[in-house]
């Protein structure tokens, strides 16, 4: 499968099997200028996540054809190295429960959001993840000498 990513933008991959709340969080990601795909289910992730490569994944934690934490370990397996959003509405011991193995596992989780989900506090973290992802570009363009030329990826 060729890579999806065609624009360059950073890169959301939304994962709820309610699609009114992947389309929810797809629409306020697009207005926070990111890239999106939205996801319902546990096999669709496994087949996009390896190629689309996101820098972001918003995880709903139940998913109907994934056990428990399947859908984190898939992420782990595939060495996910962006931002982990966890919107459930699960108990907050729950979702404490999940980020606390992602973490165990290697995996960035920014943020532990219950449902239903509020618009701000998600805007809000993505946008402090684009602006952390931007002051790294940022970074190595100010640690380079004058007129050197960017390092090639």
């Amino acid at each position: 499968m060729a890579s999806l990513n065609t624009t360059g933008k950073y890169r959301l991959l939304a994962v709820d099997d309610d699609k009114d709340n992947a389309e929810l969080i797809v629409r306020n990601a697009l207005r926070c200028g990111y890239e999106c795909f939205p996801v319902y289910d546990a096999r669709t992730l496994r087949e996009i996540i390896p190629h689309w490569r996101p820098h972001v994944v918003t995880l709903d934690l139940c998913l109907p054809d994934a056990e428990r934490f399947e859908t984190i370990l898939t992420l782990q397996a595939v060495q996910f190295a962006g931002d982990l959003i966890i919107i459930s509405g699960q108990s907050d011991e729950y979702r404490k429960q999940a980020a606390e193995f992602a973490l165990s596992g290697g995996l960035r989780v920014t943020a532990d959001l219950p449902k239903p989900i509020h618009i701000a506090e998600l805007r809000e973290v993505l946008a402090h993840i684009k602006a952390g992802l931007f002051g790294a570009l940022l970074d190595q363009y100010a640690a380079r000498p004058p007129h050197a030329p960017a390092k090639k990826h």
